[in-house]
């Protein structure tokens, strides 16, 4: 199983970013079975998110963004994890949509929103609260969203469900080491998880990049850097069952398996 990681320099324009995803998933239709996106790619305006701007730009399921990158996954037959604002009646979501062959299977609402270092994202989304699970090319996937991989027991609970690998879509604001916190959260995950991870990061200057892909031993597979770029790695099965048996940290757990949506 191939996953890309697709680091966009996302812009203020909706459509500049469209344009930028579509390219991302034509460019992998020899490469790749699964193209991921970072968090806020549908856009991100000078001076950062507001709750009137999330308001004029969100859309539907149903929406041109979402419409549009699917069409896209039918010519190409590459699957898609697409990060949206969702418009449901008068509330926003931070959504990641799961699209297969063109065909929209479901989404992941954020469940914890990201209240701290000065940010309030519950002032401007309202909160998911169902976890889910899909599989793709031979593998069981755990969807979170940036903030969301800050809490063990989530990605923990996945892994308990079937999840073999977690994918992170992000927009981790900079500051002080928060290169190193990104990248040292994503390899301890995928080590105390046995599980691979993948994080997709938002190549725009307010935030790192740093896209990565933690091995199910916590070992670091890829590493795209700051600046705008599509990677590529490949996840292997048996690496994850080698991990399981050499250290059986999901059978002595005494954590509950989440009860995930399987889409």
């Amino acid at each position: 199983m191939k996953v890309g990681l697709a680091q966009l320099n996302v812009g203020e324009s909706k459509d500049d970013n469209l344009k930028k995803v579509l390219a991302a998933i034509e460019g992998a239709q020899d490469a790749t079975n699964l193209m991921v996106f970072p968090e806020y790619v549908m856009g991100f305006p000078n001076g950062g998110l507001s709750k009137s701007w999330l308001q004029r730009n969100a859309e539907g399921l149903d929406g041109r963004f979402v419409e549009q990158a699917a069409r896209k996954s039918s010519e190409t037959g590459v699957g898609v994890v697409l990060p949206i604002f969702e418009r449901r009646g008068d509330e926003v979501y931070n959504t990641a949509v799961v699209i297969d062959k063109g065909r929209i299977r479901g989404s992941y609402r954020k469940i914890h929103l990201f209240d701290a270092f000065g940010f309030r994202e519950s002032e401007m989304f309202r909160a998911g609260a169902q976890p889910i699970l899909f599989d793709m090319g031979g593998l069981v996937f755990g969807l979170t969203i940036c903030y969301d991989v800050r809490f063990p027991e989530l990605v923990k609970g996945l892994a308990l469900a079937g999840a073999q690998a977690i994918i992170v879509p992000a927009a981790w604001y900079r500051g002080p080491l928060k290169e190193e916190q990104w990248q040292t959260i994503l390899s301890t995950r995928a080590h105390e998880n046995t599980s691979y991870v993948v994080g997709v990061g938002n190549a725009n200057d307010a935030f790192i990049g740093r896209s990565m892909v933690a091995d199910p031993f916590g070992v670091k597979a890829l590493d795209l850097g700051v600046a705008e770029r599509v990677g590529y790695a490949e996840l292997d099965l048996s690496l994850v069952e080698e991990a399981r048996r050499r250290i059986p940290v999901l059978s002595q757990s005494n954590v509950g398996a989440y009860k995930c949506e399987k889409i």
